[in-house]
């Protein structure tokens, strides 16, 4: 079970680089989507690490 939720995860995290990669073109016009996919992202490697770590 963990093995599929780690990976579900590393693949939503991969998803949300592929969305700040396209926001990071125009950062000036984007600035607040940068920060709240920066911070999504931050939560799920938190939660990839915790579930790795177990």
């Amino acid at each position: 079970m963990a093995n599929g939720e780690l990976e579900a995860l590393k693949k939503e995290i991969e998803a949300l680089r592929d969305e700040i990669n396209t926001y990071i073109e125009y950062p000036e016009i984007f600035k607040e989507e940068i920060v709240d996919t920066s911070n999504k992202i931050d939560i799920l490697i938190n939660k990839y690490m915790n579930l790795s770590n177990k």
